[in-house]
């Protein structure tokens, strides 16, 4: 996200707000992973599905694939915002908006993580 900074200040303060708050919940989520916490099945029950991922690069690592149940662009193929965290073999993803679960990867990444 890019942040403008007028003589005024900043200008649309809504996407700021957005900013830290997502920010916030991502670094809480790190933390937690720190002192040895992972997720819950309660927290990833209502984590969008992301089948057949790969990882790929938009200037930072992304996953790739089919999203199921995506609360914002519901069910489609999907570049996930930038991963921070990948557990392939305990299911699930942290990118910078949300927790993925994780299905089966595409070949060439099974290959890579097996």
């Amino acid at each position: 996200m890019l942040i403008v900074v007028a003589r005024e200040g900043v200008l649309q303060t809504r996407y700021l707000n957005e900013e830290i708050e997502r920010l916030t919940a991502l670094c809480l989520d790190l933390e937690r992973l720190r002192a040895g916490v992972l997720p819950s099945v309660e927290s990833l029950e209502d984590a969008p599905f992301l089948d057949n991922y790969e990882l790929a690069m938009r200037g930072v690592p992304a996953l790739k694939g089919r999203v199921v149940a995506h609360p914002i662009i519901g069910t489609t193929t999907a570049l996930t915002s930038e991963v921070f965290v990948m557990a392939p073999g305990l299911g699930w993803a942290r990118t910078t908006s949300r927790f993925y679960r994780l299905g089966s990867p595409c070949d060439a990444i099974a290959r890579r993580f097996s």
